[in-house]
């Protein structure tokens, strides 16, 4: 056992920036005091921590104090094993507030828990990380999802996750539709999808085989169609290179006249809600397909070639099925606008249409 007082190195316990938002403070320090500083310390050490006959040497003093590989001492403290953060609500927490909160003090916070969680090898479940991406690009923080994946040796963020790199793109389909397709808002989500891409062929190179939780975006329409539509914009606004679109475009193309899988776990709930859940998964795939179409034809080098032709056909194929879903989907929608058919107004303003007030 150490001695009293013995400085040991051991890696660092992962800190937490104050937000100002009392409940995630006082999470994110539970987390650090009873989950992640125990999971930092050394076998012998951590056994102090929760032995009841030793919670006297550990409260006389001097006691026994651990020196971190940051240069941080810390006292240790007589713990209770099963007083630990429940990671159900603890995640539930999390979504609410960093979807509710723009502040960086507060998304700064997110790569270090996450460090902290794959230190103390505290399993999430599956869902969380597209949640918590989608959190991320509705308040338009997406550089932070970015920076954690780049960090994923500490963080286990990836772009392989179920629902990340779907967020992800529905979120630069977001930013550049805010904007019209235009401006720096255009620069930043064609330039942020790239580097999603670049990602993507990092990690899925070598053969990586991926595991039962993890996905391939690369086989996603969606992806596809998101880049079609980014590129075909930049394009347009700039007078670039239309090869980049054309090599998107046959993609998609190829991609999307492919069956696209349905929505999984809608087999138990009652007909209203596998209708509305699926009709908006749907509306978020075709869109920027659509979208993605109808610039990619505007551009004189796609307009006139064969690649051109198979466009409007699948486009004429595309159109009227948007129209019957965005229709299905607000006759069970309950008043409640789901985010297939807000993506559908904001394009069809953009259009020019006139957009229906039923919802």
């Amino acid at each position: 056992m150490a001695q009293v007082n013995q400085p040991l190195l051991y890696i660092f316990v992962p800190s937490f920036q104050p937000t100002g938002h009392g409940e995630l403070d006082q999470l994110l320090l539970s987390f650090r005091e009873k989950v992640f500083t125990p999971a930092a310390l050394e076998p012998q050490h951590r056994k102090l921590l929760y032995k009841p006959s030793k919670q006297e040497t550990l409260m006389a003093e001097p006691g026994v104090t651990v020196t971190m590989s940051d240069g941080e001492e810390i006292r240790l403290r007589p713990m209770n094993a099963f007083d630990k953060p429940s990671v159900k609500q603890s995640i539930r927490t999390i979504a609410k507030v960093f979807g509710q909160e723009k502040a960086d003090a507060v998304w700064n916070n997110l790569a270090p828990w996450l460090n902290g969680i794959r230190m103390s090898r505290m399993p999430l479940p599956t869902f969380f990380w597209g949640k918590i991406t989608r959190k991320a690009c509705e308040i338009g923080k997406e550089r932070y999802i970015l920076a954690c994946i780049d960090r994923s040796e500490e963080t286990n963020f990836t772009l392989r996750k179920q629902g990340v790199t779907y967020e992800l793109m529905l979120g630069f389909h977001k930013r550049a539709a805010d904007h019209d397709f235009s401006g720096p808002e255009l620069a930043s989500a064609w330039h942020r999808a790239q580097k999603v891409v670049r990602m993507l062929d990092d990690e899925l190179s070598g053969g990586y085989k991926l595991k039962s939780d993890e996905v391939d975006p690369r086989k996603d329409p969606l992806i596809l169609s998101v880049l079609t539509e980014l590129a075909a914009a930049t394009a347009l606004e700039s007078g670039g290179d239309s090869a980049t679109v054309i090599d998107y475009a046959t993609k998609m193309l190829h991609l999307a006249q492919q069956e696209k899988s349905s929505v999984p776990g809608l087999e138990q709930h009652r007909e209203d809600v596998r209708v509305r859940a699926e009709s908006n998964f749907v509306l978020e795939n075709l869109l920027p397909l659509q979208n993605a179409i109808q610039l990619a034809l505007q551009i004189d080098a796609i307009k006139t070639s064969e690649l051109g032709r198979q466009l409007e056909s699948h486009l004429r194929v595309v159109e009227p099925k948007v129209t019957e879903t965005v229709q299905k989907l607000r006759e069970v929608s309950n008043g409640q606008k789901r985010r297939g058919e807000l993506m559908y107004e904001q394009l069809d303003v953009q259009d020019g249409g006139e957009t229906s007030e039923e919802s």
